[in-house]
């Protein structure tokens, strides 16, 4: 039972991350232009950035690149 609540609390955090980082490149793409898009063009871009950083979550999850030396680690 534990595990099936951790495994919940897990997709919960990862979906919000998505949500988050979709709704940051909303921001930045309705305030940051110079050229105004439409309202629904900005969704969109929200939206693939999203949908993106989730397949590359889900594709290398727990590959990190150490600071010091540069080079990728992989969790195990």
């Amino acid at each position: 039972m534990a595990n099936i609540i951790q495994t919940n609390i897990s997709k919960v955090q990862k979906l919000t991350k998505y949500i988050l980082m979709g709704l940051i490149v909303v921001l930045a793409t309705k305030y940051i232009p110079y050229n105004n898009l439409q309202i629904k063009e900005i969704i969109m871009i929200g939206a693939t950035s999203s949908i993106s950083f989730a397949i590359l979550d889900m594709i290398s999850p727990a590959v990190y690149i150490n600071v010091k030396t540069s080079t990728p680690k992989v969790n195990q």
